[in-house]
């Protein structure tokens, strides 16, 4: 049975309308990356690309992205992209800050567990010599290996002993620790 031509009128059955942002959020079938899919000649397509040829006329040759001015993944209004490479989509990416790969630094980075200040303070513990890579790991609640790896300046570079006062480090930490001990 031959599939019925996309048109218009079905691709929008599939859309929901966003009136914060003006996005067109696809409702029809998900995938991967939060695109939405839609066939197009029988294949299945990004949605976002399908709106373009639908509402530009034409569809861009595979190495030609249709990238989000408004960085909704599940939006297809077509005023909300525009055709460029990926060297331009990851330059518009990183002009906007969402380049997932970006390195963040302490609590900029979502994963981090302890804050500047705790880091801080158990650079000062560990110099002191005290209490153990272990202990230390117990009482903020992390790893031994967390505690190992600040120690060792492995992780955290930007927290010394200075800081805050300074922002860039007056002495090697591992030298200062190394003396302590």
């Amino acid at each position: 049975m031959p599939s019925i031509p996309l048109t218009k009128e079905r691709f929008m059955e599939r859309v929901e309308f966003e009136l914060n942002t003006g996005c067109w959020l696809w409702s029809g079938a998900p995938g991967s990356g939060g695109y939405g899919t839609a066939v197009h000649n029988g294949k299945n397509a990004k949605a976002h690309r399908v709106a373009w040829f639908l509402f530009r006329g034409w569809m861009p040759p595979p190495e030609i992205k249709a990238c989000h001015k408004c960085d909704t993944p599940a939006c297809v209004n077509p005023d909300h992209l525009f055709l460029g490479t990926q060297a331009d989509n990851v330059a518009d990416m990183i002009a906007k800050g969402r380049l997932r790969t970006a390195r963040r630094c302490g609590t900029k980075n979502p994963m981090a567990s302890l804050s500047e200040k705790q880091v801080w303070e158990i650079r000062h513990l560990l110099m002191m010599g005290k209490w153990s890579q272990a202990e230390i790991a117990r009482s903020y609640g992390v790893s031994p290996m967390t505690i190992s790896r600040i120690s060792n300046c492995e992780t955290w570079q930007h927290v010394h002993l200075n800081w805050p006062y300074h922002p860039h480090p007056l002495y090697g930490i591992q030298e200062m620790i190394r003396d302590a001990a």
